[in-house]
């Protein structure tokens, strides 16, 4: 995960604010589609996921600081497993939306990170669910045009 630096958050600003001139200001729909607010609740839950993994190993084996950073440790698990099912489950309200989860998915994978239930087949699966949220929200907007 890259850290935010300044020169990213300034871009970004004169970005949205370039993008609210333009007619319609379809641009800044896309800063309130609920997608790249996933995207980012999965990015954060997975740093503190990593961070809490560092913690479990920098403390001594059957300690109450090792207990105390195994319990943290398990419920960042679990807070990156639940972000990892709200991405595949929200609809994106815009192509860029759409592209930007199913770019991140393939971000993810790339460094080597693992979705929840990769392995099952059919609706249960992560991937399935995805795909069917990327697909509800194509059908979605080609409605709008």
């Amino acid at each position: 995960m890259k850290p935010v630096t300044r020169r990213f958050s300034l871009s970004m600003i004169a970005g949205a604010a370039a993008a609210s001139t333009l007619r319609g200001s379809a641009a800044s729909n896309d800063l309130a589609d609920p997608a790249l607010a996933a995207i980012a609740k999965h990015r954060q839950a997975s740093a503190d996921h990593l961070s809490s993994i560092y913690a479990v190993d920098d403390t001594h084996p059957r300690t109450d600081e090792r207990y105390d950073a195994e319990d943290h440790n398990e419920a960042c698990c679990v807070a990156a497993w639940d972000a990892a099912w709200d991405l595949a489950t929200t609809i994106p309200t815009t192509l860029a939306g759409v592209a930007a989860v199913l770019r991140y998915a393939n971000e993810c994978e790339d460094h080597g990170e693992e979705w929840p239930d990769t392995d099952a087949i059919g609706r249960d699966g992560w991937h399935y669910q995805l795909r069917q949220s990327a697909a509800r929200a194509l059908e979605a907007l080609q409605g709008m045009v």
